[in-house]
């Protein structure tokens, strides 16, 4: 098959690398003129101080690990040091020569049985045929303003910017500057800023669970294992509170004297930051409630009825749903399970879902959607019919906004395209898998799964969490396993003994909307 794939990012280049391994002929767009999306320097996605959220051991492809740090480093890079991973990524697959730079994609269409892309490039449009398209334009490009409250036009005296505008500190020395946002760019731009800045506000509208990148010793990421994690949402949060106390003693001190602590949440929901609590704590950034309008002059209203006058805000909102418009009559509610179109799943998109606050690490996570992309384009996996992938659709979309791992939904994506074990046939492989540490390489089809066990998920039995996995398969399935000696005679009669609403379906669920 012929195969556009529309975005050089971390998704656009997994998805070119496995289209090239299947045979396919694959034309990869990219309308900056080196890959990496948001995490090419060139391309002004992302301010100069960001760094990974996500370990290198646990944020690369499952075939091809981040290299040892260099003098310096920590455990999470910098933009540049992704940049480099992602290119020499690139290169070591061959999927540089596919690349068309400086392409700016501006027309999708299917008007007979092909699909037709129409690429601008130096001011000149050209149209080529494929069949299949797989669009990964990434979703961090297009920043909020204030809704439904724009700034006046006849204002005066202060800047206004987004995170997208906001490059470095230094840039704003002296200022009194309002951060509007409480969100993971909100919170590194206003730790940042402290001591930078003659004042920093920061605007927040809620209460949210902030932890450091090193958690006691052991990266964030690695805490907990992937059932590990889904074993925590089953936990109260004040014991989760209890247990992070124990772990980080003087970082959840500082945490509660400074107010910003929450009383509740979502377990594995957490925004990644090591600056904002100890900035917040000393004084450093003073909290505001929610910003609710700008005025003349730099005077921001806040939601608590308080002022402020500032010299620079910039607001960090979030992104505005990805610019899917150059696809002829495309709709968000028209992608079966966010990534297929439904009425023809030759057009696929390997972004996010719209409406999501993902967490968990980019790099797998693409490379399993891609995967199952094109397990389906092969006939390795199949998708139900038309009226099926129309059902699904009416049923969960559009979608509130919800909080989605990309960590366990890794997990139900590799087993739904056929690339992890199979818990009905090889229940041993698949459970070293789901009870490891969440690292990649795991992750790869053509390995076996390592076993590693994650240091925190001894706040769990796992032998139970075991049986209940066992217990959501048929029982004639399990009668085979055991058989075939997957399974042990205490896990078999183990499963027997799980009562239905304990049971925890191979593909990991978790907890998505507040209260579900």
């Amino acid at each position: 098959m012929r195969i556009a794939v529309i975005g050089a990012g971390p998704a656009g280049l997994t998805s070119a690398k496995q289209a090239m391994e299947y045979g396919h002929d694959v034309v990869l767009y990219e309308r900056h003129d080196d890959v990496g999306g948001i995490w090419n320097p060139a391309s002004l996605g992302a301010y100069e101080g960001v760094r990974t959220q996500t370990s290198r051991e646990c944020l690369p492809y499952s075939d091809f690990p981040f290299p040892g740090a260099e003098p310096g480093e920590d455990e999470f890079p910098s933009v540049a040091r992704m940049h480099a991973y992602l290119r020499a990524y690139a290169e070591r697959f061959g999927v540089l020569p596919a690349v068309r730079f400086g392409h700016d994609v501006v027309r999708v269409h299917r008007p007979g049985d092909q699909w037709h892309v129409t690429a601008r490039h130096g001011g000149r449009e050209a149209t080529e045929r494929f069949d299949a398209v797989m669009v990964a334009n990434g979703e961090l490009w297009r920043p909020k303003g204030l809704p439904g409250a724009p700034v006046p036009s006849e204002a005066r005296g202060f800047r206004l910017m987004t995170a997208k505008d906001y490059r470095r500190p230094s840039d704003l020395r002296g200022r009194r500057v309002l951060v509007a946002g409480g969100g993971v760019s909100g919170a590194d731009i206003a730790a940042e800023l402290a001591g930078e800045a003659a004042s920093v506000d920061w605007a927040v509208r809620g209460r949210a669970l902030f932890l450091p990148r090193d958690c006691g010793g052991i990266p964030n990421d690695m805490l907990f294992s992937y059932i590990g994690r889904v074993a925590l949402e089953e936990l109260p949060f004040t014991q989760w509170l209890v247990f992070l106390s124990g772990l980080m003693p003087e970082y959840m001190r500082m945490y509660r004297a400074s107010g910003l602590l929450p009383e509740d949440g979502f377990h594995n929901a957490v925004h990644v930051n090591d600056r904002i609590v100890p900035a917040v704590h000393r004084g450093d950034v003073r909290p505001r409630a929610a910003l609710s309008r700008l005025g003349e002059g730099g005077v921001a209203v806040f939601e608590d009825g308080g002022t402020g006058r500032y010299d620079t805000v910039i607001l960090c909102l979030g992104y505005e749903a990805p610019d899917y418009g150059f696809v002829d009559g495309f709709r968000q509610e028209d992608l079966y399970e966010h990534f297929f179109h439904r009425d023809d799943p030759t057009l696929m998109v390997i972004n996010t879902p719209i409406a999501t606050d993902a967490f968990g690490t980019a790099c797998p996570y693409f490379e399993a959607v891609a995967g199952w992309a094109l397990a389906v384009l092969s006939g390795k996996a199949e998708l139900p019919g038309p009226l099926s992938r129309a059902a699904w659709c009416e049923k969960h979309l559009p979608a509130r906004r919800r909080y989605y791992d990309c960590w366990l939904e890794s997990i139900r994506i590799g087993l739904a395209g056929g690339m992890l074990p199979d818990p009905a046939t090889h229940f041993g492989d698949y459970w070293r898998l789901v009870s490891s540490v969440v690292v990649p390489a795991n992750l790869s089809p053509s390995g076996t799964p390592e076993a590693r066990p994650a240091p925190c998920d001894a706040l769990f039995d796992l032998t139970t969490l075991k049986h209940r996995v066992l217990a959501a398969l048929p029982l004639p399935t399990r009668d085979a396993l055991l058989s075939a000696g997957h399974i042990g005679p205490g896990d078999h009669h183990g499963s027997l003994t799980v009562p239905p609403h304990q049971r925890i379906e191979p593909w990991l669920p978790y907890r998505q909307l507040l209260g579900a």
